[in-house]
């Protein structure tokens, strides 16, 4: 089983947004060398094949952003309200935010904490707003914490 820290959980959502705006932007700017070589050396083909190389990557990676977007924002949204419920864990249950882990990246109800060498299962109502906190044992005692 494996455990996530808050610091992960944080650092995870931005994460992936970064690299697909660097590999959008990365492209871009390649199509627009590109256009510039072109432009200017008229007769030599190779710019031009270059650009148009440049601009498919740019169209494809674009699309992958695009149909991708949807679950990005739905899954951002997941993580963000994940980390607010660990703030406010931490702070109802006087633990230290580094020594409690979780093994879900988004708030689901079931969810096992850990605190130190206690494992707690959280039940979150039907609203979300408020949640059971119950002790539990592992079966399995194999665990892997994700920092």
């Amino acid at each position: 089983m494996t455990f996530y820290s808050v610091d992960y959980l944080t650092k995870q959502n931005n994460l992936t947004n970064t690299v697909v705006i660097l590999l959008v932007a990365l492209t871009f700017v390649l199509l627009a060398v590109g256009l510039v070589a072109t432009f200017r050396h008229r007769f030599n083909t190779r710019y031009r094949d270059l650009t148009i190389i440049a601009f498919l990557f740019f169209v494809f990676f674009a699309g992958v952003q695009f149909t991708d977007l949807q679950n990005t924002n739905i899954r951002n949204s997941q993580q963000s309200q994940m980390t607010a419920f660990v703030k406010n864990y931490v702070k109802a249950q006087h633990v230290k935010i580094d020594d409690v882990y979780f093994n879900s990246t988004s708030l689901v109800d079931g969810m096992i904490a850990k605190e130190g060498k206690n494992y707690y299962q959280i039940g979150l109502s039907k609203d979300g707003l408020s949640y059971t906190r119950t002790q539990v044992y592992l079966i399995n005692a194999n665990v892997e914490v994700q920092r």
